[in-house]
């Protein structure tokens, strides 16, 4: 049986940007879905549909975030640019390793997702709310 989500939102993670907050509520349920499909021993080919959904819809993410951030000249872009594209990376290796059958989505990787993803919100993205919102974005 599964076990309950793995990340639940809270508004203490709320960004202050409700366009951003929604995106990150739809990543904790690609997460959360993941999650469920590996406990309920789904088959790889539903798990990878899952997996390259959410990698897919991170990368939209990133970019709707980067261009935010060209948009209004937030400061911190490059660091917070190279916090994307080291997830993206890794998410690409692991999918590659995957396609290739040397790799599976497990409980780490799940646990790896979850603590990247709320580090993420709760550390960086909050960092740049004030500066969005300041600059009319909401």
């Amino acid at each position: 049986m599964p076990s309950t989500m793995l990340i639940r939102w809270t508004d203490e993670m709320s960004v202050g940007v409700s366009s951003i907050d929604e995106q990150h509520k739809k990543l904790v349920n690609l997460i959360n879905a993941l999650n469920a499909a590996m406990e309920e021993g789904e088959t790889d080919a539903v798990l990878n549909k899952i997996f390259e959904e959410l990698l897919a819809y991170t990368d939209r993410h990133f970019q709707y975030e980067e261009s935010l951030f060209a948009q209004t000249g937030y400061v911190d872009e490059p660091a917070h640019r190279a916090e994307h594209d080291a997830l993206r990376k890794k998410v690409t290796d692991m999918k590659h390793r995957v396609d290739r059958g040397d790799f599976v989505l497990g409980v780490e990787v799940m646990g790896f997702l979850r603590d990247w993803l709320t580090r993420h919100i709760m550390g960086s993205d909050k960092a740049y709310s004030q500066h969005l919102v300041k600059n009319g974005i909401k």
